[in-house]
């Protein structure tokens, strides 16, 4: 039997948001132990998306793509205009089920959002993560982005080394 292939597009349907921060939830309990707080961080920030969107009128504030697999979402990507640095996007939620893994999944929904970022004219892109998510650094490393900050920090019930990774785009 054939393999079924993801579909990559922007999540903008009732029910999406939700699906993405189930999905970090669900996920990273499973593999990395963490609790429902990371669910609830996920989710308070999609929804900050959401009403961003309601306010502006349009997708200023960012945009989320998501996998579909077999009717289900099975992986996410944003970009997002950055908070902490002007002129700059932050890459967030990027989450992609096992199932999806291995087949160029993960990297479409990172080229994505990567993609927004250059088409919006941004200096570079940032993105927080944790140390240990060995995968997304490698796709984070390939594509240029370089460690700038780590530290040790309690985050969503587990001891973790929280990094913050920069891409300049004029190669600085």
């Amino acid at each position: 039997m054939a393999e079924a292939k993801a579909s990559i597009r922007e999540a903008i349907r009732p029910g999406d948001l939700g699906a993405v921060a189930a999905l970090h939830g669900t996920l990273y309990a499973q593999e990395y132990g963490m609790d429902v707080t990371m669910e609830a961080y996920v989710a308070i920030g999609l929804g900050e998306l959401a009403l961003a969107w309601q306010h502006e009128g349009d997708r200023a504030a960012g945009r989320i793509w998501v996998a579909e697999l077999d009717g289900r979402i099975v992986g996410a990507a944003a970009m997002v205009r950055g908070s902490e640095a002007p002129g700059w996007g932050q890459l967030r939620w990027v989450v992609l089920d096992p199932a999806a893994r291995g087949h160029g999944v993960g990297r479409a929904l990172f080229e994505a959002a990567m993609g927004e970022a250059r088409e919006r004219g941004y200096q570079g892109v940032y993105l927080w993560t944790i140390a240990g998510l060995d995968a997304a650094h490698h796709l984070y490393k390939s594509a240029g982005f370089r460690v700038t900050h780590s530290e040790p920090a309690r985050k969503w019930g587990v001891d973790a080394v929280e990094q913050r990774m920069e891409l300049r785009f004029d190669g600085a």
